[in-house]
């Protein structure tokens, strides 16, 4: 699948300027030039009707056969791109009528496309080939004041790992959003609808966050995190179109299969505690005890990472990193801690001990496939490349705010191997949100 981008306002198949003044009743709001890749994917059709008249309906005309729709939805008429197996561009108008007023929408697809792609506008096109996400029924959504239920939904190239982690060189679109509480049981899916990007953070249905919803762009080493802005997300029985403005570009996201999520309502105690198992994937290449040290250039951050483990305190990433001239070199270590109340602004001051049972004041143990750790790593880079690493398992870490900006980091911690990891640094630790 591919995506849908672009806006050209006034284009028709005759390349005729159109004049036509606005219906009174019915009028398209979203772009009425879609241009979608050959692989094929979902454009949102949105629309307004004023002054409703009495038995009239928006219907549909299109004889094209690569083209399919969903008019559901109220203010939303989902239309379906199949793959372009030909040479050739194709284009198709998309005729929509409401009582006698009538309005055209053209839909462009090229002969080929990859996905991801970014026309040159700078917006991009991005087509999910995975779905995971929770349903958490009003367990935490009674932050936001309002009686709705929340779910969280990540839109990826390759999804996430047992534990939900997200995997390296990945691209994920997370979304926190609400809806109406749910009259059905499980399995749950994020309720049919059309969600507004909401400023303000209410909580109201029908609503994802700006607090939350961010793209996280993924690294070997790294998390970048860039929240959104402004959007829409329209959601059918089958797919998500997911339409959000980030560093001022237009990402347009598509979806479509499986919409199950997993259901977390009654984890309040933490009883399925992700991380269940994790520990037989802890390893390390050490063979004796280990100073990790940062001489020279490097950089230390912390990250917000909100409730990630589903136990109701703040979570925070803290990388150190050696770095040079965008080289990595010698040691990089993560700390992934929970505090101990639900603040956001950095305030992870504290002592955490290492575990893999997720709870406040806890350095979580790390844990992975391969080299792509999770939770609490150290990995040691040589001159050709990394040279070792290490999941710690259990020990403590430290985190002093000296009063003068600057904070001082004392790890006594211990791999799979009872290798013993220790670090004692001080330094200014940036803000990475």
């Amino acid at each position: 699948m591919t995506a849908v981008c672009f806006m050209a306002l006034g284009f028709a198949c005759n390349s005729e300027p159109d004049n036509t003044p606005s219906n009174k009743h019915f009028n398209i709001t979203s772009k009425d030039l879609f241009i979608v890749g050959a692989e094929g994917g979902n454009v949102a059709i949105t629309y307004t009707i004023s002054d409703p008249v009495a038995g009239a309906t928006v219907e549909v005309n299109c004889s094209e056969a690569w083209l399919s729709f969903d008019s559901s939805m109220e203010g939303v008429i989902i239309a379906s791109v199949s793959a372009n197996a030909t040479s050739e561009t194709r284009t198709a108008t998309v005729e929509l009528t409401y009582d006698s007023e009538v309005a055209n929408v053209t839909i462009m697809q090229s002969e080929s496309a990859g996905n991801n792609q970014q026309p040159g506008n700078g917006d991009v096109l991005f087509a999910a080939e995975s779905l995971d996400g929770y349903y958490y029924g009003q367990l935490y959504a009674e932050e936001f004041g309002e009686v709705a239920d929340r779910y969280v939904v990540m839109l990826s190239d390759k999804g996430v790992n047992n534990a939900g982690q997200a995997f390296p060189d990945a691209t994920y679109y997370y979304i926190d959003a609400f809806a109406p509480v749910a009259t059905n049981e499980a399995p749950y899916r994020i309720a049919v609808g059309t969600y507004t990007f909401d400023a303000q953070n209410s909580g109201k249905p029908f609503t994802f966050t700006a607090k939350n919803s961010r793209l996280m762009q993924t690294t070997q080493d790294d998390v970048v995190e860039t929240f959104f802005t402004a959007g829409e997300m329209f959601v059918t029985e089958t797919s998500i179109t997911l339409n959000v403005t980030v560093n001022g570009k237009a990402h347009t996201v598509t979806y479509s299969g499986d919409m199950t999520l997993q259901d977390v309502s009654n984890n309040n105690n933490n009883d399925d505690d992700p991380t269940t198992g994790q520990e037989n994937e802890a390893k390390s290449t050490y063979t004796s005890d280990y100073e990790i040290t940062f001489p020279g250039e490097h950089r230390a951050k912390w990250m917000y990472e909100g409730d990630y483990w589903r136990v109701g305190y703040s979570n925070y990433t803290i990388m150190i990193m050696n770095k040079s001239n965008g080289t990595v070199f010698g040691d990089t270590l993560q700390l992934d801690i929970i505090t101990d109340d639900t603040n956001t602004d950095g305030d992870f001051y504290g002592k955490y001990e290492c575990s893999y049972k997720a709870g406040k004041n806890i350095m979580m143990a790390g844990f992975g496939q391969g080299i792509t750790p999770v939770g609490s790593w150290l990995i040691e880079y040589g001159s050709g490349g990394m040279s070792n690493y290490a999941m710690l398992i259990k020990g403590n870490v430290e985190i002093i705010d000296n009063g003068n900006g600057t904070s001082t980091i004392i790890l006594d911690a211990y791999d799979c191997k009872n290798n013993h990891i220790t670090c004692n640094w001080t330094g200014i630790i940036e803000d990475g949100n």
